[in-house]
């Protein structure tokens, strides 16, 4: 496995709802390996290559990390690793990670009987979470460098096509100015956002949840197309 290629464990990672007297309260992320998967994520850890997530896929385990069962803030992630040995599966490890950054790690006591196995096991599980814990960053909402150079390019395009014409009688040096105007606009548009951004972004991003806590449906389906849109 090269290190640019990924990973792909999708169907190895599911999205459970965890229920106490059929409610259910909140979501967990479970790994369901074998021995040709432990195999796959050692030779990805020692090539450096990443784990390979679908948009889709990704934008559900966003949703499961931000609400819970109940339509309120998610307070913490689950994530539970099974082993599938002698035609049954068995949970292993599981680890919570609190939002107020608490992280309790259970292990089988079992698998501690067999040092190279638990460690195997530990190391995909952990490996598992550190990938998915790091893909759940939104993308940047606003990419600065490609909307400076677009906003610099609507402020010139007016500018140059009213005087388009005085541009063609004129020195062949002034053609200079329409080139050399949007990469100085750039730069002020770059300054700009930079101070701008973070508000923005904050903004954008209490809208998100907004939406996803909303009970109305067009809204809520909206905030989630948003999620599977950014980031990935």
């Amino acid at each position: 496995m090269s290190k640019n290629q990924g990973l792909n464990l999708e169907r190895y990672i599911k999205i459970n709802q965890e229920r106490i007297r059929s409610r259910v309260l909140f979501y967990s992320i479970s790994f369901h390996l074998e021995s040709e998967i432990l195999t796959k994520i050692q030779q990805a850890k020692q090539t450096g290559s990443p784990l390979d997530i679908s948009r889709e896929f990704l934008a559900d385990v966003r949703y499961s990390a931000l609400i819970d069962g109940e339509n309120g803030l998610q307070t913490g992630l689950t994530f539970y690793t099974y082993y599938w040995q002698d035609g049954s599966e068995e949970a292993l490890m599981r680890s919570v990670i609190s939002s107020d950054g608490d992280i309790l790690h259970q292990i089988q006591s079992d698998c501690l009987a067999e040092p190279q196995f638990c460690y195997q096991i530990a190391s995909a599980h952990y490996w598992l979470i550190e990938q998915l814990l790091s893909q759940l960053r939104l993308g940047t909402l606003l990419h600065l460098n490609q909307l400076a150079w677009g906003l610099s390019l609507v402020t010139t395009a007016p500018i140059v096509s009213t005087n388009l014409e005085k541009l063609v009688q004129g020195d062949p040096w002034i053609w200079l100015l329409p080139i050399v105007m949007p990469w100085l606009l750039k730069l002020v548009w770059q300054v700009l956002l930079s101070w701008l951004l973070p508000t923005i972004s904050r903004w954008l991003f209490r809208r998100l949840l907004s939406g996803l806590l909303s009970a109305n449906r067009v809204e809520h389906q909206m905030a989630r197309g948003i999620l599977r849109w950014l980031g990935g």
